[in-house]
């Protein structure tokens, strides 16, 4: 198996990793996880927000005045 630099993710230590999961070395850090993950929460509920006015506003332009 390959032996991988972990430079980005040990900050400098360089370990062999035929042992380890290869999908490990790809997560992010825990707290740039859970950014992400509060960014995406806060979207996502934008976006709701943003359907739910259209989709009132698409109510409102079929009703015959």
């Amino acid at each position: 198996m390959t032996n991988f630099k972990s430079s980005s993710i040990n900050a400098g230590e360089e370990k062999e990793h035929s042992t380890s999961s290869p999908a490990r070395h790809y997560l992010p850090p825990v707290a740039n996880y859970n950014d992400r993950l509060a960014e995406l929460e806060i979207e996502n509920s934008r976006l709701h927000r943003l359907v739910a006015e259209l989709l009132i506003k698409n109510q409102q332009l079929r009703k015959p005045d």
